[in-house]
């Protein structure tokens, strides 16, 4: 095929020849219509080749050159309008042609639909809690801070807590290990069911209890899951306040040898079965008992939380050596605090009924499920009495999205959203 720069410029030429015969028709034999002078050359004998390859490019951006050329010769016959003519031409010519393109196309991005959720504290439904609380033997020891042994302080605060937010909560109460058992690691059972005005029946239940026992961290938070399942779905938000001074133990599978150790106690298989506070063991094996079993009874409290249950972690004097087991069950549980200690430190006895009443407190005003997940917290807007409140990931204050479907006020701004007259009002899009 003739290259398009030949067919051009023969064009350009016979353009140009048709204007300098102005007055051509004047002469004998010749006469010229510019109007119809070609546009299609057709040139007819041997034509080169004309090689070139050029770059592609796919979904986004790329960059291609090419270059092309040939060598060609012919006698041919020109044909436009009324004349005829013969014409040679030669010309060589070599190109090389590369290219190279990449790009990358992304699917248009669907537009999201964004509405306003209101929450009016008056008009929520009382949430429903269950206290599990640890009566294991180390709770029978004095701490400083404590008027008492930290399970009579324990017992004190909470009938407390639970009797001052009696009209604002339903509460249930499990302790741990389980009572009336010989077993020192016996799963901890429900000892008063979930109710409404439920102060008396928790007070009755924890006054004649007595401290003993191991710590069953992880299967207590595994049967809770199955106590609040077993809740109907009408009715208040459902969580978990887990209070105890003692790494999670109990595991016997764990290698007694290699564990980590629940501090002041032994875990090698020689143990001869007797802690520090006189309790002695009905267990064979119950060396790998005193193992810390961090690993399950973090899982089970992820698997409360990711079934909308948050674990609320409250830790006793005593468990100073075990920080990083009790934030971490505090991340699980969807509760961390801001700071390095994650959890609620209830160093005191004031300390421990603070932390109750404040955990107590973000469940039943300053924690709001959404009618459905959101991507992130860029996705949310809370305006409180018209004004809008920053996302604070520190959790100091502000609000912050604990779960892909759950907003929590922190701090000062929970107070204020609790006695705001236009209640809290979240703008998720989705």
């Amino acid at each position: 095929m003739l290259h398009t720069s030949l067919r051009l410029a023969i064009a350009v030429s016979l353009l140009s020849l048709a204007a300098a015969c102005d007055g051509c028709s004047d002469r004998p034999g010749v006469e010229v219509e510019r109007e119809s002078l070609p546009v299609d050359i057709d040139l007819t004998g041997n034509t080169g080749d004309d090689d070139g390859s050029g770059g592609t490019d796919d979904g986004g951006d790329g960059d291609g050159n090419g270059n092309g050329g040939g060598n060609g010769s012919g006698d041919g016959e020109i044909v436009g309008g009324e004349g005829e003519g013969e014409g040679e031409g030669e010309g060589e010519g070599e190109g090389e042609g590369e290219g190279e393109g990449e790009g990358e196309g992304e699917p248009p991005q669907p537009e999201l639909i964004c509405s306003d959720e209101t929450f009016q504290n008056g008009q929520r439904v009382p949430p429903r809690i269950l206290l599990i609380v640890d009566r294991s033997g180390s709770m029978n020891r004095t701490a400083t801070g404590y008027p008492g042994t930290k399970w009579e302080a324990t017992q004190d605060t909470v009938g407390a807590v639970v009797t001052e937010l009696n009209a604002e909560a339903a509460f249930g109460l499990m302790a741990f290990p389980a009572t009336g058992s010989a077993d020192l690691c016996a799963t901890g059972n429900v000892n008063v069911p979930m109710q409404d005005n439920a102060a008396t029946a928790i007070d009755q239940s924890l006054t004649p209890m007595t401290a003993s026992g191991a710590t069953p961290t992880a299967a207590t938070l595994r049967r809770a899951r199955t106590v609040l399942d077993g809740l109907p779905a009408v009715g208040g938000d459902r969580a978990v306040v887990l209070a105890t001074d003692g790494g999670p133990n109990c595991n016997l599978a764990l290698d007694a040898n290699t564990c980590r150790c629940t501090p002041g106690t032994e875990c090698s298989p020689t143990n001869p079965g007797t802690d520090a506070d006189g309790n002695g063991s009905v267990r064979t094996n119950s060396a790998p008992a005193n193992c810390i079993d961090e690993d399950a009874a973090a899982t089970a409290a992820r698997e409360l939380n990711d079934a909308g249950y948050p674990v609320f972690v409250v830790g006793m004097p005593g468990i100073e050596a075990l920080e990083d087991v009790m934030n971490r069950l505090a991340d699980a549980g969807g509760t961390a605090r801001a700071g390095a200690i994650r959890y609620y430190d209830a160093s005191t006895a004031d300390a421990l009924s603070d932390a109750l009443a404040d955990a107590a407190l973000r469940i039943t005003t300053c924690r709001f499920d959404l009618r459905a997940p959101v991507a992130s917290a860029s996705d949310v807007t809370v305006r409180i009495g018209g004004q809008v409140i920053a996302n604070n990931p520190a959790r100091t204050s502000g609000w912050d999205l604990v779960d892909d479907d759950t907003v929590e006020l922190f701090g000062a701004t929970c107070t204020a959203g609790a006695t705001a007259p236009g209640g809290v009002v979240i703008n998720a899009c989705r």
